[in-house]
């Protein structure tokens, strides 16, 4: 099948040198990442560099078929050219669409609307879900409905990140709706299954090669996370995701300044935020613009803690345990789905004994249940796809090999 992938891209889209009718040219290498400003505008072409998984799940679950990633915003700036459209008519059979919080009342999806209504092939929109769902139904913007009556009226696939937005969008009369949950769980199954299998262990308690994930910039809350698992020699390793652009976390300096540790990952300048004094420990921000750096370093932790889904799916893929702490709606649909332990935010910032509620929580998992879940889950996505007509390879060939064995250069 010659498939039109779209959407939120992976790490690979860094490079895309430009697009020619339904033609993507690429160049062999990444930009180099040094300055404060290099740093700010990749983050920028993501958003959050957590998207990188979304785009990276979905691509790895096309793998078989004839797929090009072509930038949305291709589509977006051709919106007057027939002739365009025509040729991308021509080139492929079905279109992709990596999605994320795209229905939320914020947001209205009208260059989606158009686009998708000049396509003339069936359209899956993979991982679509709900920011807030709180008078969602009320509030959904003019654009977005727009968006949802074109693919009503077209023929269109729904693989959603939960059973809300499933239910949501099967009253909004689309036919073919399935809660899959995100793509980024499938990317590596025997590693988030290694990860799931470690999680019950209480002993995780006491480790210090922890990676955090949290709102630096917006909140104290990491801050606090971390000051009760490390102990005070040790050091915080917290993951940038989208801060420097949201969160007023801000990289001291000019656009020239040096900001950057390629290798480590690191920031190298310094920064300033928000609580920034109330650290009590050592500690060491990264942000990472490619999803194999992020796993190889991933791969040398004990734990990863956070707030964050995909800062904690990602060292899951890499093998190693991880707890999140759920905070939003978004959060709440997609563990609710694919039955992950986690913790929520409410109970764990009130709990006096973080570390004793920890430590029990830890020891009252059941490994085998969940990883069963998670087993079930995959089979679900892949079934779907399946039924769609994007054919799955067996398990045996779509699971990666362990991260230690993949090469810096391989392709997601």
């Amino acid at each position: 099948m010659r498939i039109l992938l779209t959407g939120i891209p992976s790490y690979l889209q860094r490079t895309v040198a430009g697009v020619t009718g339904a033609t993507v040219r690429h160049r062999p290498y990444f930009d180099d990442i040094r300055s404060k400003k290099d740093v700010i505008d990749q983050v920028k072409k993501i958003a959050n560099t957590g998207n990188y998984l979304i785009g990276e799940g979905a691509g790895h679950a096309l793998r078989g078929h004839d797929v090009v990633y072509m930038p949305f915003w291709h589509l977006a700036n051709s919106l007057a050219s027939q002739e365009v459209y025509d040729e991308i008519s021509r080139s492929f059979d079905i279109c992709v669409f990596a999605s994320a919080n795209l229905l939320r009342p914020g947001y209205s999806a009208d260059l989606e609307a158009q686009v998708f209504e000049k396509l003339k092939m069936p359209v899956v929109v993979m991982g679509i879900g709900i920011q807030r769902k709180a008078n969602l139904r009320d509030d959904l913007p003019a654009g977005t409905q727009k968006f949802l009556e074109v693919l009503r009226a077209k023929e269109s696939y729904f693989l959603t990140r939960g059973y809300f937005t499933s239910e949501f969008l099967k009253e909004q009369g689309m036919k073919f709706v399935r809660p899959t949950g995100c793509p980024s769980l499938y990317f590596n199954p025997d590693g988030m299954r290694q990860a799931l299998n470690g999680i019950a262990n209480p002993g995780l308690v006491e480790s210090q090669k922890i990676a955090f994930g949290g709102y630096l910039g917006s909140v104290a809350d990491t801050i606090v996370d971390a000051h009760v698992l490390l102990k005070p020699d040790s050091t915080a390793h917290y993951v940038i995701q989208d801060e420097v652009v949201v969160y007023n976390m801000n990289i001291v300096g000019d656009d020239t300044t040096a900001a950057y540790d390629a290798p480590s990952g690191r920031i190298v300048a310094p920064l300033e935020y928000k609580h920034q004094e109330k650290w009590q420990r050592k500690n060491e921000l990264h942000v990472f613009f490619d999803t194999n750096r992020w796993r190889t370093w991933a791969s040398q932790l004990d734990l990863s803690f956070g707030r964050r889904f995909h800062g904690c799916i990602i060292t899951m893929q890499a093998g190693i345990p991880s707890l999140m702490i759920a905070v939003d709606d978004r959060m709440r649909e997609m563990l609710e789905f694919i039955g992950f332990p986690h913790i929520e935010a409410g109970i764990w910032n009130r709990e006096p004994q973080k570390k004793a509620y920890l430590k029990e929580f830890l020891s009252t998992i059941d490994a085998p249940a969940v990883i069963d879940r998670y087993n079930a889950c995959e089979t679900n996505f892949r079934t779907a796809l399946n039924d769609i007509g994007i054919k799955q390879a067996p398990a045996s060939l779509v699971a990666k090999p362990p991260v230690a064995a993949v090469r810096a250069h391989e392709p997601a």
